[in-house]
């Protein structure tokens, strides 16, 4: 139903709430919508003005990364959560009015070239579109320059040998996180040295060197790619962990989580035999 049906199934014509000299009433809208990114992943900050106290809403926006091959197009939701306290006063009805400012951080995905972004975001009252505007960049085109992994990829042989091979040192610091769990260095080398049968073992070994790999600058290869988000979705999805979950490979879960390991072996194994294994690779002190 429009505003104006609205108003009409009231008995209220939308020409009576034209009063001359009458302060018109405010609109909801976004007054800001801004991304701070690098080659890894993207910060989104929107805020906006005149929300009622009852109505549900919610951005959604739309980044576009632009190349000379196909355009990568990021669209995603952010909830709205208005301020505590009113920020003012309806003209006509006398309502308080909220303001709202809303953050999340997400990953590009994997980016091997320069590209150029643009994007919007829009304020939506359920389906109601209340307002659309351009996302700064920074300078709107902006280019986002990424580095190019080339390096070939490693065994979890490879890496577990800590004193020969260390981790990466943000992930020597600070862990993987995998699936929603951050796993520490201690951690991830039990996963790597885990001999044990179970399919989520299995999947740990060749998961966890996937992830070094592509953290030390290993080459992306798309069949890992999608293996690993396979991986980590079925993880999630089930609540398994790397360190302390069994599951019998013989299952159908356990199947679903052989498949993707089956990948990333091969994956690790020198991008499917194709380079030197661990040339190039970046290690840690």
């Amino acid at each position: 139903m429009t505003l104006s049906h609205r108003f009409h199934h009231l008995g209220i014509g939308l020409a009576a709430l034209v009063i001359a000299g009458a302060t018109p009433a405010f609109a909801t809208h976004l007054t800001t919508a801004s991304v701070i990114g690098n080659s890894t992943s993207y910060t989104i900050t929107v805020s906006g003005a005149d929300l009622n106290a009852t109505d549900v809403y919610m951005v959604l926006y739309t980044i576009n990364l632009i190349s000379a091959g196909p355009t990568i197009t990021i669209t995603r939701t952010i909830p709205v959560t208005r301020d505590s306290m009113p920020s003012g006063y309806d003209a006509i009805t006398g309502n308080p009015l909220y303001t709202f400012t809303a953050t999340e951080t997400q990953p590009w995905g994997p980016l091997t070239q320069a590209y150029t972004l643009a994007g919007t975001a829009s304020l939506f009252s359920f389906q109601y579109l209340k307002s659309t505007i351009p996302i700064d960049f920074n300078g709107t085109p902006t280019t986002l320059s990424c580095f190019v992994a080339t390096a070939c990829p490693a065994t979890p042989g490879f890496w577990k040998n800590q004193k020969q091979h260390p981790f990466p040192n943000s992930i020597h610091a600070s862990g993987l996180t995998i699936a929603g769990v951050t796993y520490s260095a201690s951690s991830l080398y039990t996963i790597l040295s885990n001999n044990g049968g179970n399919a989520v073992a299995i999947l740990g070994r060749h998961l966890v060197a996937a992830r070094l790999n592509l953290a030390a600058g290993a080459v992306h290869n798309p069949m890992a790619d999608a293996a690993i988000a396979t991986a980590e979705s079925l993880l999630q999805d089930n609540n398994l962990n790397l360190v302390t979950s069994s599951v019998d490979p013989s299952t159908s879960l356990g199947q679903a989580l052989l498949a993707p390991a089956t990948v990333l072996d091969s994956y690790n194994n020198a991008n499917f035999h194709t380079c030197s294994e661990a040339a190039g690779l970046v290690l840690g002190n």
